[in-house]
C-alpha cells in the first residue's frame, strides 16, 4: 500500500508545534533577554546620573568663573550726570573715582551731492567715477547705457569700497546723488574725480572734541575710548560751557549676585551628589552612583575647598563675609553680612575668591580637571557608552541564535511529525489485515 509523507506541523503527531516551538524559544531567550534588560536599564540610569552631575558642575563652573580674576567681583559702574550728553561704560580696570568732561562738537561724517538728474533712469554717459577716502582709494565706470541708479548700485555693491556709500534723493529739479563717507571725523573725508558730475558739499566732515579735566582730546568718532582708564565714552550732543560728570564705583551688586550664584550653584551640585549616592533603607535600593568612588572624591575636595582662606586683607574666609555651611554640607549666605563687606573692601574679598591660591581660582581647576574630555566623568561615560553598544550587539547575535535555534527546532518537530505519520499508516494497515482475516474465519 502507498503511504504519503505529511509535511504539516502536528498533523502526524497531533502535537502543536508552532505553540510548542514558540514556547521553548522564549524560554531559552527569556533569561538572557531579562539579563541584557537589566544592564541597559542600569547602564542607561548611570548616564543620566553621570549627565545630571555634569550639568551641575557646568554650572558651578560658570559661576566660579564670575568670581575669578577679571569676573564679577572686579565689575564697575559708571554714570553720567548729563545722558542727554554723554552717556559711559567702564571696564574692569577702571579705577573708582569722578571725571568732568565737557563736549565741545561731535564728530560728524561728510556727504556730498551731485548736480541733478532728470531720473533716476537718466543716462550718466561713460566714463570713470573714482573716490578716495584717506590713503585708499576705489574706481566704478560706467558706459554708455548706464543709468543714475545703475551707477548708483555699482558705487554701493563694488567690492574694493573704501567707505562710501550712495544714495538718490529726488528733489524739486529731478534726481540727486547723495555721498556719503561710512565714517564719521575729517580723515574719512571722501574725495570725488570724475566728469560724469559735478559734487558740492552738503555736510563737512569733523572730529568730535571734548576737555577731560580740563585737557583736550580730539577724535574721529563720537565713541572715545580711554577717556580715562577703562572708561569709554558715546557722545550724544554737544554742550560748550557745560561739564559732565561722571563718577565710577565698585559695581557691588554684580559681585553680590556673583556670590549669590556660587553658593546656588554650589547647592545644587551638592544636592545632585546626595540624591545620586544616597540609599534608601525602606526599599533597599541606591542611587545611581552609590559607591562611586571618583564621585565621593569630587565632593570631599569640594568641602575640602570651602575652608581655604586668604593670607591677605580684611575678609580672609567664607565665614567672614557670610556663607557658612549647615549641617547637610549645604551653603547660606547672609546677604546683609556681604553688602558690608563688598562696601568696606572689595578688593580684600575678590583676593578671598580670585587670587591665584583663591577659593574660586583651585576650585575652578579642580571641577575642569572633573569636566575635561580626558578626565574621570568622560572616561565614565565612553565605558558606559561601549556597555550600551556591546549590549545592542548581544541582543543582534541572541536574534540570529534564536532564529537558527527555532529552525533547527522545527526540522526535529517535523521529522518526527513525519516517522509519527508513518507508524499510524502502518499500525493502520496491519489493523485492516487483523479485520480481513477475521471475516474470512467468520464466512467459513
Amino acid at each position: 500500500m502507498a503511504t504519503s509523507t505529511i509535511t504539516s506541523s502536528g498533523l502526524g503527531s497531533g502535537l502543536d508545534v508552532d505553540a510548542l516551538v514558540t514556547k521553548l524559544i522564549s524560554s531559552e531567550r527569556s533569561v538572557q533577554d531579562t539579563r541584557l534588560t537589566t544592564l541597559e536599564t542600569k547602564t542607561n540610569t548611570q548616564i543620566s546620573a553621570l549627565g545630571s552631575l555634569q550639568s551641575a558642575m557646568g554650572t558651578l563652573q560658570t559661576a566660579l568663573t564670575a568670581l575669578t580674576s577679571g569676573g564679577d567681583l572686579s565689575k564697575r559702574s559708571v554714570s553720567s550726570s548729563a545722558t542727554g550728553i554723554l552717556t559711559a561704560t567702564a571696564a574692569k580696570t577702571a579705577h573708582a573715582g569722578s571725571t568732568q568732561i565737557e563736549v565741545l562738537s561731535l564728530a560728524r561724517a561728510q556727504k556730498l551731492g551731485s548736480d541733478s538728474f532728470a531720473s533716476s533712469s537718466a543716462l550718466v554717459g561713460a566714463g570713470d567715477m573714482s573716490f578716495t577716502v584717506g590713503s585708499k582709494s576705489f574706481t566704478v565706470s560706467a558706459t554708455a547705457t548706464t543709468t543714475v541708479s545703475q551707477l548708483r548700485d555699482a558705487i554701493n555693491k563694488a567690492t574694493d569700497n573704501v567707505g562710501v556709500s550712495a544714495n538718490l534723493v529726488a528733489d524739486d529739479t529731478g534726481v540727486r546723488m547723495v555721498l556719503t563717507a561710512a565714517n564719521t571725523g575729517t580723515a574719512n573725508a571722501v574725495t570725488v574725480n570724475t566728469s560724469l558730475t559735478s559734487f558740492s558739499e552738503l555736510q563737512g566732515a569733523t572730529d568730535s572734541q571734548i576737555k577731560v579735566d580740563g585737557y583736550t582730546r580730539t577724535s574721529a568718532y563720537n565713541h572715545i575710548a580711554n577717556v580715562t582708564d577703562g572708561v569709554s565714552i558715546d557722545l550724544v550732543s554737544a554742550a560748550v560751557g557745560t561739564k559732565v560728570t561722571l563718577s565710577v564705583s565698585n559695581d557691588n551688586s554684580a559681585a553680590a549676585s556673583a556670590v549669590s550664584n556660587f553658593v546656588d550653584a554650589y547647592n545644587t551640585l551638592q544636592s545632585t551628589y546626595a540624591t545620586l549616592t544616597a540609599y534608601n533603607a525602606s526599599t533597599e535600593t541606591g542611587g545611581a552612583l552609590m559607591g562611586d568612588a571618583s564621585v565621593r572624591s569630587l565632593m570631599q575636595q569640594m568641602r575640602t575647598m570651602l575652608s581655604i582662606n586668604s593670607d591677605t586683607g580684611t575678609y580672609r574666609s567664607l565665614n567672614s563675609i557670610g556663607v557658612t555651611t549647615d549641617v547637610t554640607g549645604k551653603l547660606t549666605l547672609n546677604a546683609v553680612t556681604l553688602a558690608d563687606a563688598l562696601v568696606t573692601d572689595t578688593d580684600s574679598v575678590a583676593n578671598l575668591f580670585g587670587s591665584t591660591t583663591g577659593l574660586a581660582t583651585t576650585m575652578n581647576k579642580t571641577v575642569q580637571g572633573y569636566l575635561d574630555t580626558s578626565g574621570p566623568i568622560a572616561s565614565r561615560l565612553d565605558a558606559l557608552d561601549k556597555t550600551i553598544t556591546k549590549i545592542a550587539d548581544d541582543r543582534t547575535a541572541l536574534d540570529e541564535k534564536m532564529t537558527k535555534k527555532e529552525d533547527l527546532y522545527r526540522s526535529q518537530f517535523n521529522s518526527l511529525d513525519s516517522i509519527v505519520s508513518k507508524y499510524k499508516n502502518v499500525a493502520s494497515y496491519l489493523d485492516q489485515m487483523d479485520n480481513e482475516r477475521y471475516n474470512q474465519k467468520s464466512n467459513s
